[in-house]
């Protein structure tokens, strides 16, 4: 991609249907979405802004249980 990598380039096939529960089938912890919301906020504003080190070719995971973060190249 111009910009970076894109979803399709971690998961080139999506899988299938019934494969993967829904949010509403498999939950979703409400918070992890204003933590992750809050996250893609601050990349898209560094982008805009050009400022920092925004993640272009990088993927950040987050995991909630832990409270870690850590960041892989794709």
């Amino acid at each position: 991609s111009e910009h970076g990598p894109c979803y399709r380039c971690l998961y080139p096939e999506p899988p299938p249907p019934g494969m993967v529960p829904s949010c509403a089938e498999g939950g979703v912890l409400g918070v992890l979405c204003a933590s992750v919301g809050s996250i893609q906020v601050t990349e898209a504003i560094k982008l805009l802004a050009g400022i920092g080190d925004p993640l272009v070719g990088r993927l950040m995971i987050y995991d909630a249980l832990e409270m870690q973060y850590r960041q892989v190249k794709v």
